[in-house]
């Protein structure tokens, strides 16, 4: 079993549980830490009476629904909802699902509070919402009753909701908390369902923090990368979930640059789950991202009627652009791709563009490229069905955005990809630069 570390906070209790509800014989049952009822329904958002019952709309544990009464004179429909016993387990869930519906703090209106003390008051809420979780674990995690477990996924549910929120603020206490949650849980069981929310918790805080700070902390895309192969290496058995994890996070990955990280999510597919029909898309994508050093496969029908071929264009360097006309990413660079090539000499450089517009208005991409002054070789499909995402070459190269830039050497070889063109500048201008001098001709 392996250890955890013992932290100070409501979730210690839980770690504590969880790393030890595994084992069966020769282990100590964990001392129940109780619950601080008086403390806590001094808490405006807490304070409940015994026989209170949810408010409208709350859900009611499904073991706490009892079997329905007599039927009396009164009215013989009548059925009567039994309330779990006081510090059950279905009683601690019955007083989450309670304090979820309250508004936060003593206002009925929650939004009339200023946004520090909505956010002081949804903290103190979340660190309720863990205790309680907490005390339902206890109770539940030696239970192997189908009723028992229920309750006890119920209570990790909540435990794990109310974890992620705190952590999502930068508390560090509760990061590590949701780590080794997941670690503990799938010590408990590998295949159980709360091991696996827990894994997924895990990928939502990554993926969350590579959302807002991944621009300027790729760590958090390099921990969505590695959590998401995690994933579908420690549960083989969620294909259905793991194959979409990964190529969220392979793309996430690839837009920002991070290269390696995005083939290692990309190959995960590959290798956990080689019968999946995705295979087929990510060993394309995995060509793409593999080109680097290889000689370019690119040929297809030109405007005009022509046909172009890359492996017929070798002796000069070449620039190959994949765009679309609405596309406002390209849109936007265009100007300065404009301006570059402007400033090099078209006899050094071949051009050549893919385009990758899903109708087949020859005539609009055509005044496109004449209103932008660009007299490009365009490869354009008018066979409708391979139009769009479904052009050959951009099948062949799992290509998913654009604009895409590839710059290839005299020899037919790539030598860099973006979806940038500032970043392919200065290779671009070095290699239009360069001159042969009569004493390198001689060599």
């Amino acid at each position: 079993m392996m250890k955890i570390s013992w932290r100070l906070g409501s979730w210690m209790l839980v770690a504590t549980i969880l790393s030890g509800c595994g084992g069966d014989s020769g282990s100590k049952p964990h001392a129940e830490k109780k619950l601080d009822t008086t403390t806590r329904q001094a808490s405006p958002a807490l304070a409940m009476n015994d026989d209170e019952t949810p408010e409208t709309g709350g859900v009611v544990p499904t073991s706490a629904i009892g079997e329905p009464s007599q039927k009396s004179d009164v009215d013989e429909d009548e059925t009567r909802i039994a309330a779990p016993e006081k510090n059950s387990p279905e009683w601690f869930i019955l007083q989450i699902t309670r304090l979820k519906l309250r508004p936060l703090g003593d206002e009925v209106d929650a939004f009339s509070q200023s946004p520090d003390k909505q956010a002081e008051l949804r903290r103190e809420r979340n660190e309720q919402l863990v205790n309680l979780a907490t005390e339902a674990i206890a109770r539940t995690h030696k239970n192997k009753t189908e009723a028992g477990q229920r309750v006890f996924d119920l209570a990790v549910h909540h435990l794990l909701e109310a974890e992620l929120q705190l952590a999502l603020t930068g508390d560090k206490e509760h990061i590590d908390a949701i780590y080794e949650h997941a670690s503990s849980l799938y010590e408990r069981d590998p295949k159980s369902k709360a091991a696996i929310e827990a894994g997924q918790v895990l990928i939502s805080f990554a993926r969350l923090n590579a959302q807002r700070f991944g621009q300027q902390e790729p760590k958090w895309l390099e921990e969505y990368g590695r959590l998401a192969r995690q994933f579908a290496k420690s549960f083989p058995q969620e294909e259905r979930q793991a194959i979409p994890i990964l190529l969220a996070a392979g793309q996430s990955c690839e837009f920002h640059g991070l290269t390696t990280d995005a083939i290692q999510s990309y190959a995960t597919i590959q290798e956990q789950f080689p019968e999946n029909p995705a295979v087929d898309r990510v060993t394309a994508i995995l060509r793409r991202l593999n080109l680097k050093g290889r000689p370019i496969e690119l040929a297809g029908p030109t405007l005009g009627g022509g046909y172009v071929n890359a492996a017929e264009m070798t002796g000069k360097p070449m620039l190959v652009v994949f765009w679309t006309t609405q596309a406002q990413p390209f849109v936007r660079q265009l100007p300065h791709l404009r301006e570059l090539l402007g400033q090099i000499n078209s006899e050094r450089l071949n051009v050549v563009s893919v385009n990758l517009d899903d109708d087949d208005n020859e005539s609009a991409v055509q005044t496109f490229l004449e209103t932008n002054g660009l007299n490009w070789q365009t490869i354009f499909q008018t066979d409708a069905e391979k139009r769009g995402w479904n052009n050959p070459v951009a099948t062949y190269y799992g290509i998913q955005s654009v604009p895409l830039f590839w710059v290839v050497s005299a020899k037919g070889t790539v030598v860099d990809a973006s979806n940038n063109v500032q970043q392919i500048e200065p290779l671009l201008r070095k290699l239009m630069i360069s001159r042969q001098t009569p004493q390198s001709e001689q060599k």
